[in-house]
């Protein structure tokens, strides 16, 4: 199996339970968020920035789905370079928002390995779930997660 994402592989064999894993960063912009609220969860205080600074929020704020898609996006892309070679996601656990993500804000993804298996019934791949989690500019923690996903093995390990 050749790698599944382009860059310096970080394969299934290389996760060690513990281990924390800075990825890149997101800079949640005004047009962005309001685009995608109005397709996807158009409440005022997601397109409207009078409505929204009238709210319970103060202003304009990110749909927590799009806050998840951030987090989809940028999870793996880590800083030290490598990518890690996930196949498929294979679940969500304990997903949540635990504040709100403003216009403007820098949302920065950290992700801690929370254990590893060997699939049992491909070789080529393992199971590793891990937690992650998006913080603010202010390093206040916004978004979490568990995922669950397959990774592809090191195809030097499996000759």
């Amino acid at each position: 199996m050749s790698p599944v994402v382009q860059g310096k592989p970080f394969y299934f064999d290389d996760f060690v339970v513990g281990d924390a894993q800075p990825a890149e960063s997101y800079v949640l912009e005004k047009e962005s968020m309001i685009a995608y609220a109005r397709q996807w969860d158009p409440q005022p205080w997601h397109i409207d920035e009078a409505l929204a600074k009238a709210s319970m929020f103060g202003g304009l704020t990110a749909c927590s789905s799009q806050i998840f898609a951030i987090f989809c996006k940028i999870c793996q892309r880590w800083q030290s370079g490598y990518v890690s070679q996930s196949i498929a996601g294979l679940g969500f656990d304990a997903l949540e928002v635990h504040r709100p993500a403003y216009v403007g804000d820098t949302l920065h993804c950290v992700t801690v390995c929370d254990s590893v298996r060997l699939s049992k019934s491909k070789p080529d791949r393992g199971i590793v779930v891990s937690v992650g989690k998006l913080f603010n500019q202010r390093d206040e923690l916004v978004f979490s997660i568990k995922s669950k996903y397959m990774v592809a093995r090191d195809p030097e390990l499996l000759k």
